[in-house]
């Protein structure tokens, strides 16, 4: 059920975007020739390793900031 709704919401957008000329999968295979690097800096989270007897969190806090 979730596969046909996102199926569903990506051709909704596709019309959307088509209004402005906007060719989605053309754009899409743009992208994917695109080679991008994204840095997780998970290894001292927020507060960093100064808090005593503590290590990592081992996860990845957002703040929303």
């Amino acid at each position: 059920m979730m596969h046909s709704l996102v199926e569903q919401r990506y051709q909704q957008a596709r019309e959307q975007f088509a209004e402005w000329g906007v060719d989605t999968e053309k754009a899409l295979e743009t992208l994917a020739q695109l080679p991008i690097s994204l840095h997780c800096w998970q290894g001292d989270d927020v507060t960093g390793f100064e808090q005593c007897g503590g290590g990592p969190s081992g996860g990845i806090l957002a703040t929303g900031n």
